[in-house]
């Protein structure tokens, strides 16, 4: 799934759902890392991989100027009528980032990095457009056993086609350490690194399926195996995580790394 050029024909049909659903729902890990990189008034932000804008909606909301680059193009569309002011550009992690060196004070990258088929290569084009002294941070999910979801990368799995053993997965650099040294190997100076609590909750059953249908993961299964097959698997996935009010949650940590240029 390395590719941004992968990512967008998987998103591209389900950008709707997966912006006005999840991205709602990581506010909290959004709003952690923008106070740990203080974005403030006048900030000058990217965010790589920024889908359809919600973190630029709340750091644009913190009086940041705003810039955000995405693979898919309907995701950026949403981006743009949710932050009209931000500036947007289509783009690949895995390219050399289409602005000039030191344009920018922080450097955010949201469940991304994981994904590249080279995530050093990816933060170092992250460094070279971040100033001196700015900073660059970037998510992933926790560990495997902090993450409810993993559920759903779990059954999704056999759905999918075979990929190569060194191929990226979605909890790739979560176990202990790993953040820093890909900090390290990009030459960052790794600051924080830190674990936020960050539960999915969706008000039924249908919501949560929609959601995760639009999921690159999904995306991808669906090529291979078919919408039924994949529906069927995700409420399969799901049936544990609901509760009492029938509502469905699933409990998650995420973890990110501040690192300075």
């Amino acid at each position: 799934m390395g590719t941004g050029k992968e990512q967008a024909e998987l998103g591209g049909r389900g950008a709707r759902d997966w912006s006005d659903y999840n991205e709602p729902m990581c506010t909290p890990f959004y709003e952690a890392v923008l106070d740990a990189t203080g974005v403030a008034d006048g900030t000058r932000l990217l965010d790589v991989g920024c889908g359809g804008g919600f973190a630029l909606l709340l750091a644009a909301g913190r009086g940041a100027t705003v810039s955000g680059l995405d693979a898919t193009v309907s995701l950026l569309d949403i981006a743009r009528e949710r932050v009209p002011g931000a500036s947007l550009t289509v783009g690949d992690l895995e390219d050399p980032l289409p602005y000039p060196e030191a344009a920018f004070d922080v450097v955010t990258s949201f469940n991304s990095v994981q994904y590249a088929a080279d995530p050093v290569a990816a933060v170092k084009h992250m460094s070279h457009v971040t100033r001196p002294g700015g900073l660059v941070s970037f998510l992933v999910w926790g560990p495997p056993e902090k993450c409810e979801s993993g559920v759903m990368f779990a059954e999704l799995g056999p759905l999918m086609p075979p990929a190569p053993s060194a191929a990226p997965s979605a909890v790739a650099w979560s176990e202990d350490g790993q953040l820093e040294e890909l900090a390290a190997l990009a030459g960052l100076t790794p600051l924080t690194v830190a674990d936020i609590p960050n539960p999915l909750i969706y008000p039924d059953l249908a919501t949560a399926v929609r959601t995760q249908l639009s999921s690159g993961p999904a995306r991808n299964a669906i090529q291979h195996s078919g919408v039924p097959a994949v529906r069927g698997t995700l409420t399969r996935a799901f049936a544990g995580s609901r509760r009492p009010d029938a509502t469905y949650r699933q409990e998650n940590i995420f973890r990110y790394l501040v690192a300075q240029v």
